[in-house]
């Protein structure tokens, strides 16, 4: 049986992504010191995305804080990804708490931030999190599927008959 097709399981990607950090590093540090090119938005998240990836979270944590543009969602969003892959509440909390500094009315980040408490078992700051949501008619909406069938589309949420 030829095993080099099976899937990679999750842990056997990550150790291959955190084989590939120092590589990405050193990319990324030529950018300015061997080709006079200064990092942008999109470099330093591909950054935080590649240490998150990694499990290096501290480190990912220390790129946004160092970096000269300012951090948007998406680099916020990609270390969120990172903490709740990991495990590690505490700074999911604070980069969901920088996303809802970005976008206060993103109700996707309310949901997550509520999420984020509830797994930890603070509900208080879950009602407190639901109730900001609920004072500014922030509403989640429901995700949807579609099937197509003799050129007609029937979409459906969860629950539809």
């Amino acid at each position: 049986m030829d095993f080099s097709r099976r899937p990679l399981s999750y842990s056997r990607r990550c150790k291959l992504h955190s084989g590939l950090v120092t590589e990405g590093c050193n990319l990324f540090h030529s950018l300015k010191w061997r080709f006079s090119i200064e990092p942008d938005l999109d470099h330093y998240t591909c950054m935080v995305d590649l240490l998150g990836r990694a499990g290096k979270l501290k480190e990912a944590l220390a790129t946004i804080m160092k970096m000269l543009p300012f951090p948007d969602s998406r680099i916020w969003g990609a270390l969120l990804a990172a903490s709740t892959v990991h495990g590690h509440r505490k700074l999911g909390e604070y980069a969901a708490l920088r996303l809802l500094e970005l976008e206060p009315d993103n109700v996707g980040y309310h949901t997550l931030l509520s999420n984020i408490r509830a797994s930890d078992g603070q509900w208080s700051e879950v009602e407190e999190v639901r109730r900001a949501m609920f004072d500014k008619d922030l509403k989640k909406q429901p995700g949807w599927s579609f099937i197509e069938d003799n050129g007609h589309t029937h979409y459906f949420v969860c629950g539809d008959k």
